[in-house]
């Protein structure tokens, strides 16, 4: 943080960048998916793909001899990024010293910082400490930051099985839209709360948990504009623990490890890059990195049903298959009913990462679906070819679906998103009766693979998951838990894997087994809490 103030003061970060190191937008032309695969395999810093184009972010001359050395011409969009993005700063600062503001929740008209976004959950917490539970990650970041998140619901000190809707920001350093859109979004459920009937319903029927920053330490260095397009977290050397001032060296700027390749399922196959320099280098292992451990813990440890990743810039709705080695989904027909559903919201094409984008392997829809069954999806805001953090209007347009982008509402899509959350048809229920006040367990343990590993001679490499959740049964001893359906999707083939929860209260343990859309009886008659 203090380097971030000093370089600031010292105008380092703002100064003009020489040419032969200018940041710009292109507009590149693909007549074919063998182009495209061409184009991703330069290793360049993709954005928006459109059907015949992508956009690509050109970080220097080097880049673009390397563009056009593998025979593609660029169409100029945005010569140099870095000034129009300082113009952008500029006018945003004036509005907020003119105390404007904006028909977000909040108001705001400016890109929060890190230390803005965590003072301001702890604000949300104490302001409705009857729906809002704050609470810290059990992992600091690399460079020993603490990570925070929300539960909003009612009764929110209560456990009484609700489903929940997980939604992540900033996986991606450079992607503030995501931090303002998950903030307001909690914002927006805590003040129509009890005025809009939808919401009230929602937050009766489910849980909502919010971890707006995924990665503290790439986005101080980006907001801070340190570096400001720094894809992805500190990792300077692999197994190692870097300092600030490893992290904020220009020279390790294409250093890290991108944080969206490095979950568990399929990690290490297409899309995700081998060497450290990658801007998608998946990391030395499944898991490696601590931030992300954070949300395998998260999602292990909450049934989660339906679950929103916010990225930017490329206005898509992403599900599994993300890489072309894995199956059709065992549910696809309800998991792409719901991605259409999303797509018609914000009025963008959805379905599998390889038909409507580019392969990646090692995201987070890949182990949320083959661990759990969880319908997740990575949402591509704020599109266009305006960057990755385009002047703050372009992200009120994009919650509401107005100006820049009309029809394409996050806030809409996000409410889609928790509605099926809440929803039982998409997920199972298990209904009994127990001992009221005593606390009941559901665990599983299984194993899931990597893909080939790339680089690695296409071993296979097991890695051990452990899915417990808990809840405590309400007061005249009824309950009805909604949980994600015990089959498994499998890896290889489009079908399930038949599993049981294991469902304990006390000494006693009882096996389950229950499917998508169904209720299962749980006998605990012999609980002795």
């Amino acid at each position: 943080m203090l380097l971030v103030a000093v370089l600031l003061a010292s105008g380092v970060a703002a100064a003009a960048q020489p040419v032969a190191d200018r940041v710009s937008i292109v507009k590149v032309r693909v007549a074919d998916r063998a182009a495209r695969d061409r184009l991703v395999a330069l290793d360049l810093d993709l954005m928006d793909a459109r059907a015949g184009s992508v956009n690509v972010m050109l970080h220097g001359a080097a880049d673009e001899t390397r563009l056009r050395g593998a025979g593609f011409l660029p169409e100029v969009l945005v010569a140099d990024v870095t000034a129009r993005n300082r113009a952008a700063r500029a006018e945003e600062e004036g509005r907020a010293r003119a105390l404007a503001t904006s028909p977000l929740p909040t108001g705001r008209v400016s890109y929060r910082t890190l230390s803005e976004t965590n003072n301001e959950l702890e604000r949300i917490a104490r302001t409705y400490p009857g729906q809002v539970k704050r609470f810290r990650l059990p992992h600091r970041s690399l460079l020993g930051q603490e990570i925070w998140g929300l539960e909003i619901s009612h009764r929110v000190r209560e456990n009484p099985g609700k489903p929940v809707f997980l939604m992540t920001g900033l996986h991606h350093s450079r992607e503030w839209p995501t931090v303002e859109l998950t903030m307001e979004f909690a914002w927006d459920l805590l003040q129509n709360d009890g005025r809009e009937p939808r919401l009230t319903s929602l937050l009766d029927r489910a849980r909502v948990i919010v971890v707006p920053i995924v990665n503290p330490d790439g986005f101080d260095l980006s907001r801070g504009l340190v570096q400001e397009q720094k894809r992805k977290n500190c990792r300077v050397a692999d197994g190692r623990i870097p300092t600030w001032v490893e992290c904020a060296d220009p020279a390790n700027a294409d250093k890290g490890v991108d944080l969206n390749r490095n979950y568990g399922a399929f990690w290490g196959g297409p899309g995700a890059g081998v060497a450290a320099t990658a801007s998608n280098y998946r990391g030395a292992a499944p898991f490696s990195e601590p931030e992300i451990r954070n949300i395998r813990e998260l999602m292990a440890a909450n049934q989660v049903t339906v679950a929103v990743s916010n990225h930017t810039p490329d206005a898509k709705v992403l599900r599994v298959p993300s890489a072309p080695n894995e199956p059709r989904p065992a549910d696809e027909a309800p998991y792409d009913a719901l991605a259409q559903a999303l797509g018609k919201d914000l009025n963008w094409p959805a379905g599998p990462w390889p038909d409507i984008y580019y392969p990646a392997s090692g995201t987070t829809e890949e182990t949320a679906y083959y661990s759990a069954g969880t319908f997740s999806f990575t949402f591509e805001h704020t599109p266009g070819g305006r960057g990755f953090h385009p002047p703050y209007p372009f992200v009120i347009d994009q919650y509401f679906g107005t100006g820049a982008y009309p029809g394409s509402s996050a806030r809409a899509a996000f409410l889609t998103a928790l509605e099926a959350a809440a929803d039982p048809a998409r997920h199972a229920v298990l209904r009994g009766r127990a001992p009221a006040g005593a606390k009941l367990t559901v665990e599983k343990s299984f194993t899931l693979d990597t893909s080939p590993v790339q680089g690695a001679g296409g071993l296979v490499e097991p890695f051990p998951v452990t899915l417990r959740s808990t809840m405590t049964v309400p007061a005249g001893g009824r309950f009805d838990w909604q949980v994600n359906p015990s089959p498994r999707p499998s890896q290889y083939l489009s079908t399930h894997i038949r599993e049981a929860w294991t469902v304990s209260c006390g000494r006693q343990r009882v096996p389950v087994v229950v499917a998508r859309g169904a209720v299962a009886e749980v006998d605990l008659g012999r609980c002795r809490p």
